[in-house]
């Protein structure tokens, strides 16, 4: 019996986190909070997420990200700007809001093998956000600057399952 990642059985708020490829137009406009932690780093886009296992499990949601690998803060939305949910982290670990419910974690490493049911080093996967970044063990990545923003490919190869994970980041 294979395990279904939480993500895709109700709790879903991390494979939105890195899955950018939203299915529909960008209608409406990210709402982010401007505050000193956007001063630091703010991104905002589409994502997509898809585990490659059989059959293959996909997420696609809107996002914006703020902050440093130290400590930031991503939330995810719907299609039509509803907030699915947030985490944030800092040197103490990771938290997962959605709606009312709130879950702590030791780090994102550990949320997003939560979520999705494998680790995704959103951390790491940050130094590419702006410029190509170092290469990151058992990862591809590759990026590319588009009139309409920057695109970000990143597949795991591994460890097992790969993953697939696809920013389409506005311009800034």
């Amino acid at each position: 019996m294979t395990r279904q990642p939480a993500a895709f059985t109700g709790n879903w708020l991390l494979p939105a986190l890195l899955s950018f490829a939203l299915a529909g137009c960008g209608v409406f406009s990210l709402k982010s909070k401007h505050t000193a932690l956007a001063q630091t780093g703010h991104w905002e886009g589409r994502l997509n997420l898809k585990i490659l296992t059989k059959p293959p499990e996909q997420f696609s949601a809107m996002f914006t990200l703020q902050g440093t690998p130290a400590l930031g803060e991503l939330t995810v939305y719907t299609p039509i700007g509803t907030t699915l949910a947030e985490a944030s982290w800092d040197g103490n670990g990771a938290i997962l809001s959605e709606g009312s419910n709130k879950r702590f974690f030791a780090s994102m490493d550990a949320l997003t093998q939560h979520v999705t049911g494998a680790s995704l080093p959103l951390q790491n996967l940050m130094s590419w956000l702006n410029n190509d970044g170092p290469a990151l063990e058992g990862w591809e990545i590759r990026s590319e600057n588009q009139p309409g923003g920057r695109r970000l490919f990143a597949k795991r190869v591994s460890p097992l399952p790969q993953l697939q994970l696809t920013l389409l980041l506005n311009p800034p």
